[in-house]
Order: C-alpha cells, then structure tokens, then sequence
C-alpha cells in the first residue's frame, strides 16, 4: 500500500511526502476490493489520545463513510484510547464536514495555525470520545 504512488503524494504541512516512519504514527490502508482507496493515520498524541489523519481518493468518497467507521472502531479496540483528534485545515471544510458525519463534534478553531502554499490558514479542531461515537 505505501509503495502506491498516489500514497507517494500524500504530505502534511512541511513534511516531507510520503511515509513518515515514527513509533507514534500508525498507517492504516483503505481498500474497496483489492484497489487502494486512501490511507487513515493515527497519531499517538498520548496513550489516551489519538489523532487522525484521513487521505480517501477521489472515487472512494462513496465509500468514505464506511471506511471512516472501520478505522474508528480498529482505534478503539485498544481500550486505552479515550478519543480521537481530528485537525482539518480550514481550506478544507468537505474533510470538517466528512469527521461530523462519523460523529466528531467540533471543539474550536486554532487561527493561523498551519502554512498552505505559503499562506497562514486556520486549523478546525474536531473530537470524538468513546463514549460518543455511534456503535
């Protein structure tokens, strides 16, 4: 899944493209048949903590849902994490709107808190607790 090259051109901020390679970070891969759909990061901010990261091609958006409810409930298993944290770029409001669909409430907004194309944007902070999330 990582030697994908759609997966080659997913980055992060500054970040280099590609895997990033971090005893914090754990890449989960989308599929619908045997065709990668995207890639789903969670990022261990503490042990109880658990940021989320969502990269869906264009035409898994169909299945985006589906794939989005498999990865919360695989983050849950591990019955130490409390919740998930999502950060979504203010310049992308379809990838807000997609973590309320899963069940992310929104928590606040860190203003200019992240560079896209060379320009201050703002960050929509978005969290989902276990004992919130649809079952």
């Amino acid at each position: 899944m990582l030697t994908d090259p759609w997966v080659a051109r997913i980055y992060h901020d500054d970040r280099p493209r590609g895997y990033i390679d971090h005893p914090a970070i754990t890449y989960y891969g989308a599929y619908v048949g045997s065709d990668v759909a995207g890639v789903l990061l969670a990022i261990e901010n503490t042990p109880e903590d658990i940021g989320v990261h969502v990269a869906l091609r264009r035409w898994a958006t169909p299945h985006g849902r589906a794939l989005g409810h498999l990865f919360i409930n695989a983050v849950f298993a591990d019955h130490t994490v409390q919740r998930l944290t999502a950060e979504v770029l203010g310049t992308l409001p379809s990838a807000a709107n997609y973590c309320r669909r899963l069940g992310f409430e929104d928590e606040g907004v860190r203003r200019n808190a992240c560079r896209v194309d060379g320009r201050l944007t703002d960050v929509v902070m978005l969290g989902l607790l276990r004992d919130q999330r649809a079952q």
